[in-house]
């Protein structure tokens, strides 16, 4: 457990705070993937794009409309979430583990606000991986409805903090706005981060890695994209891995060897956000175990493992803002949790306010985040 000397509402006051470079630049060097992230939110117009008759009223509405939501946001949702990280979350944990977030979509964001420490991250869903078009080739018309559509496709983020699955589905799948490694890029670049190479793999039978030259899209090649970054700050590269695969039951026993190579992520630190309740089906047994045996800690709201799956010999367990039925969208009385609900309704020390709403029940702020901490096991000397 280490001493934080600094927190992301600094990058994000930095970004904020008007200090972007809205001219067009000289920069020869830059890779097409940071050119792209510094595009999409609204920092640098692309040097590649040589045609001088464009006209850039369309460049300075985005830039207007992205200056305004994010500060927005910033203030009341990702400011009280890092703080609430700085005081619950880090102090407790070595938070420099790999985080592991399971149904994850593009979510960069989030996940880094509460792990911005973490030395790699590995993301898992059904998205496709994506493409960033080639700016240069682009005319003023290409670029203007690409920002429109991008704009349009990363609009439940502001006002709910998750992606609705079928508009994500629509939305990351049109001919402009390709997969989820624009959006991650986006809110990358946001967070004060420089992309420094993305390159696209895939888990062969044996757990290892291995290029890949055509994506796909299919599950069954368990297919991934992997993003190299640092901050502006530090030369220190971290690795982003988003695979778009299939996480059920039916879908490990199609992909053994990725179940060989989570198994094998050593200690982890994992994050489960507005999971559809998937992991109280029986149909993910298989990833729930995987979580359980593996992680060090698990973040969740109610979406994720059910309570009743945790030993409380082997957890020490945090308890934040209210526990309240799931939402209309999921009916199910199967995902009620009784036992949950009584920890909550009981109070006491171990059940505090939550500052921030994250989460389905975003209209009402009704909210809960559970932080669970395996014990440790002191070795008794023979």
């Amino acid at each position: 457990m280490k001493t934080k000397l600094f927190s992301v509402l600094f990058i994000t006051i930095a970004l904020f705070g008007g200090s972007r470079t809205y001219a067009q630049t000289d920069t020869v060097n830059i890779n097409k993937y940071q050119e792209f992230a510094l595009f999409i939110t609204g920092q640098e117009f692309p040097a590649s794009i040589t045609d001088t008759t464009i006209d850039l009223t369309f460049w300075k509405e985005y830039q207007a409309k992205i200056n305004v939501d994010w500060p927005s946001m910033d203030s009341t949702r990702l400011t009280p979430m890092a703080n609430w990280r700085n005081e619950e979350i880090s102090p407790r944990i070595n938070d420099s583990l790999l985080l592991f977030y399971p149904f994850s979509g593009p979510d960069f964001l989030h996940a880094y606000i509460l792990f911005p420490y973490a030395e790699d991250y590995l993301f898992l869903a059904q998205e496709q991986l994506g493409e960033v078009p080639d700016l240069s080739k682009m005319k003023q018309k290409d670029l203007s409805d690409y920002l429109d559509k991008f704009y349009y496709s990363i609009r439940d983020i502001y006002m709910r903090s998750y992606f609705i699955t079928g508009r994500m589905n629509t939305d990351l799948h049109n001919a402009r706005v390709k997969g989820v490694l624009p959006v991650i890029i986006f809110f990358m670049a946001q967070t004060g981060h420089e992309i420094i190479d993305v390159k696209y793999e895939y888990v062969s039978s044996d757990g290892s890695f291995k290029p890949l030259s055509t994506v796909t899209g299919r599950f069954s090649a368990t297919e991934c994209v992997t993003i190299d970054f640092n901050t502006k700050e530090s030369d220190k590269v971290k690795t982003l891995r988003y695979f778009r695969c299939d996480i059920s039951d039916e879908g490990f026993t199609s992909t053994p060897g990725f179940k060989t190579y989570l198994n094998n992520l050593g200690e982890i630190n994992t994050y489960v956000k507005s999971a559809s309740y998937l992991l109280h089906y029986g149909t993910f047994n298989t990833i729930r175990n995987i979580i359980l045996d593996n992680s060090k800690s698990v973040l969740q709201d109610d979406t994720g493992i059910p309570y009743k799956y945790y030993d409380m010999t082997k957890w020490d367990a945090y308890f934040y803002g209210v526990y309240v039925k799931p939402i209309a969208d999921f009916p199910s009385p199967y995902l009620m949790q009784n036992d949950l609900k009584k920890v909550y309704d009981a109070g006491g020390d171990n059940v505090k306010e939550l500052p921030f709403s994250l989460g389905y029940h975003w209209s009402s702020g009704d909210q809960n985040q559970m932080f669970f901490i395996r014990k440790e096991i002191i070795e008794q000397p023979e």
